[in-house]
């Protein structure tokens, strides 16, 4: 006989398939269940398949559904087959309906077995998940593991997420295990302590301009970052900027640039080779601070890294802004973060928070680059939507304390920002 296939997200939705376009007297050959969907393993949802054919002519659809049924249950587990060699069990008599019962008695049966293995499914699976968290947190509370798989799902590495709950667990007492409100402010603590914060870009003291060099992928938002930390710093703290762009590849790049130095009033020089950079960087010497804007390089291209290094050589900038975008994913961050790291990088930018879906990922690029956090911004608004970088504010966003753009502004020096 033919055999037909049959998939759902539960096995009562499956058999329920094979009960309708098959017939309740239906033979089950085999059953699996697999994972479909997804990303990085999380989100994948469950899929229950069912192969079957129809019964043979003749009677025995009864027999044959009580067997098909007990080898489900041995599939799952939830009754021991047979030993190799021992006797077939005699199963117990069904009931074989004649023409006064007719079908009714028969359509109740098979509902009372599938309800029966819904509710033995349930019982294994639930034993199943005791069994998973166990081996995997062995020493973990209930609430704890809760919070631990929240972190994972928030894209904190796995290796953080176990250390954070475990600091946390070491930190309250066993009567306090079930407060998970005391629990996430005692997170917040640890994930403050575990992000070095570099502040704001401070102004030289000896009155020499402050060299500032800003990189990354390409559409990470270089240019608008560096127009609002150049607002702040000319606006609100009365310093002198400059402005030095590299990309000339992106079309409408300089213009860009250049229509932010005209509305704030600074100076802005374009070049194309490292030597000139290095001049240009040099007639700057007046300004207090020196931004230099470079095109997005794709962190693939070796040729184009190398030569973002020659320029930086060249340019001999007191500090390397790496800017990455909150909404990448996270893989190409992490990826990103690496091939950039190692160009000198010694501070880190995460732009467009108000875009992205989680945070955990700036805890693992700022833990495996080894690099302080100094900015992070959370919308398009120039110059209002950037903050100086905050362990404690990041922590308050991962475990959905804060609201991206819901604290109040503070300006970049530290002071209360002033409306433009």
């Amino acid at each position: 006989m033919k055999l037909r296939h049959f998939r759902a997200p539960t096995m009562h939705q499956a058999l329920a398939q094979v009960k309708r376009q098959v017939g309740p007297d239906a033979v089950i050959v085999r059953t699996r269940t697999f994972k479909t969907g997804g990303i990085l393993g999380l989100g994948r949802r469950p899929i229950v398949e069912i192969t079957a054919r129809q019964a043979d002519a003749g009677g025995g659809g009864a027999l044959r559904r009580q067997m098909g049924a007990r080898r489900l249950r041995c599939a799952y587990g939830l009754e021991a087959p047979p030993a190799a060699g021992a006797a077939a069990e005699p199963l117990s008599p069904l009931p074989v309906p004649d023409a006064a019962r007719g079908r009714p008695a028969v359509e109740a049966l098979a509902n009372d077995e599938i309800k029966n293995q819904i509710v033995d499914l349930r019982d294994l699976v639930e034993n199943l998940v005791r069994e998973q968290r166990q081996l995997h947190a062995p020493q973990m509370p209930e609430k704890l593991f809760d919070l631990y798989l929240d972190l994972l799902q928030r894209e904190v590495a796995e290796e953080i997420a176990r250390e954070l709950v475990q600091d946390a667990q070491r930190q309250v007492s066993r009567d306090q295990l079930s407060n998970i409100n005391m629990i996430r402010q005692k997170l917040v603590g640890i994930l403050d302590k575990m992000i070095s914060a570099a502040g704001p870009i401070a102004h030289n003291l000896d009155g020499s301009a402050r060299v500032v060099a800003f990189i990354g992928p390409t559409g990470v938002g270089k240019t608008t970052t560096i127009a609002k930390l150049a607002a702040n710093f000319k606006l609100r703290q009365n310093k002198k900027v400059g402005f030095i762009t590299i990309d000339t590849y992106r079309i409408g790049a300089v213009d860009q640039l250049r229509m932010y130095a005209e509305i704030l009033g600074v100076p802005l020089k374009v070049v194309v080779t490292p030597a000139e950079l290095a001049e240009a960087v040099g007639s700057m010497q007046e300004m207090d601070y020196v931004l230099i804007d470079t095109a997005g390089r794709s962190q693939n291209d070796q040729i184009k890294l190398r030569e973002l290094q020659a320029f930086l050589t060249s340019a001999k900038p007191h500090e390397v802004h790496l800017v990455l975008s909150g909404t990448s994913h996270h893989s190409h961050i992490l990826h990103a973060a690496e091939r950039f790291g190692q160009l000198g990088v010694d501070r880190v930018i995460f732009t467009k928070l108000d875009e992205a879906v989680s945070f955990g990922v700036i805890f693992s690029v700022v833990r495996r680059l080894q690099v302080s956090l100094s900015y992070i911004t959370t919308g398009q608004d120039v110059p209002d939507d950037i903050e100086v970088g905050s362990g404690r504010r990041l922590a308050r966003l991962l475990l959905g304390m804060d609201l991206v753009g819901a604290a109040p502004m503070a300006s970049l020096s530290g002071q209360a920002a002033s409306s433009f």
